[in-house]
């Protein structure tokens, strides 16, 4: 019975808050997390490009611990409660050298993204399951199909993987020089010091190593330009075209692993996501008297996230040429001077 004065509510009265299934929902986010270790293995290495890792997964994570870890579910739990797990999970998987900062820069936004989302999306269905007085074992039913989707979606993409992709990255200087005095420094550039180049994204932020020598060396009876970033990565240029004082092109080699080592073993040069192809250096003489260095390195993807991967190898492959460009212009200005 109503008070007289009372309006009868449109809708049952919904129960106090609380956390329902809590415990459920963090057993889903272990088995959740679980799934990432073994992924994290390498059997799926390819399926680290995917929409499953990239959108699905963190969008589950969101969800889970969204709808484990709150108390009321508000727009500000919401939002702390993704951002802080995946603040802890980055964090620990970089201190403890699992992950590279280079591969959590680029899965960051797109998981803060997602996660976010599916913060959202618990909170949404959990209003709207208040407001139907909705039963608690629905909701356990959903989380558990929130957290197979993606690994499902994940083995789907590795059955079948998308097609590869070139891409190009160019860029150019313009030196107050002849072609004949540039040239030698396309050949070999030895013993580059820490204060030359640009300052950087991908050197100073991401952590990627500064150039530190290159040199043309006969080999087996072809020319090759050995490369050394740092102290430790090493790669090889085998050249396939040499045009004196107008144009050198090679074909990139990675005889050891010390590229993904050094930086992130998930962005190997030559695996299953990526491949870095050739490059190759060409000499314009300008009207003016000065001559453009043009310098280009051409790769090979496959994703089906490829224009969000297009936009970091456009920033990290540029950042890299800009710098090697500006050692070469360094030097020359230095010798012409």
């Amino acid at each position: 019975m109503t008070a007289p004065d009372e309006e009868p509510l449109p809708y049952p009265a919904a129960p106090s808050p609380r956390t329902a299934g809590a415990g459920f929902l963090l057993a889903i986010l272990a088995l959740l997390l679980g799934g990432l270790l073994l992924l994290n293995s390498g059997s799926l290495e390819a399926s680290y490009a995917g929409i499953a890792f990239m959108g699905l997964i963190p969008f589950a994570i969101g969800a889970l611990i969204t709808g484990a870890g709150l108390q009321i579910y508000s727009h500000y739990g919401c939002i702390a409660a993704p951002v802080l797990i995946f603040a802890i999970i980055f964090a620990l998987m970089h201190f403890t050298g699992q992950e590279g900062l280079v591969c959590i820069l680029m899965v960051l936004p797109l998981w803060l993204a997602a996660g976010l989302g599916g913060g959202l999306a618990t909170w949404i269905i959990h209003r709207r399951q208040r407001r139907a007085a909705q039963a608690e074992g629905t909701t356990r039913v959903q989380a558990l199909a929130l957290a197979a989707l993606p690994f499902a979606l994940l083995y789907a993409e590795e059955a079948s993987p998308p097609a590869w992709e070139e891409r190009s990255v160019v860029r150019h200087v313009d030196i107050a020089a002849s072609a004949g005095d540039v040239w030698p420094l396309l050949l070999s550039i030895p013993a580059v010091r820490e204060d030359e180049g640009l300052a950087t994204f991908t050197h100073d932020i991401a952590g990627i190593p500064r150039p530190a020598a290159a040199r043309l060396v006969t080999r087996d009876g072809r020319l090759v330009r050995e490369g050394r970033w740092g102290g430790a990565i090493r790669f090889e240029e085998r050249v396939t075209t040499l045009e004196p004082g107008r144009r050198i092109a090679w074909d990139f080699a990675f005889p050891d692993n010390s590229v993904q080592a050094y930086t992130d073993r998930h962005i190997s040069p030559d695996g299953p996501m990526l491949k870095i192809a050739r490059g190759g250096y060409t000499l314009t003489p300008l009207a003016d008297g000065r001559v453009r260095v043009t310098l280009s390195t051409t790769y090979a993807m496959r994703s089906r996230l490829g224009w969000y991967a297009a936009l970091w190898g456009e920033q990290m492959l540029g950042d890299v040429e800009d710098n090697v460009l500006a050692i070469i212009k360094g030097r020359a200005d230095k010798a012409g001077a």
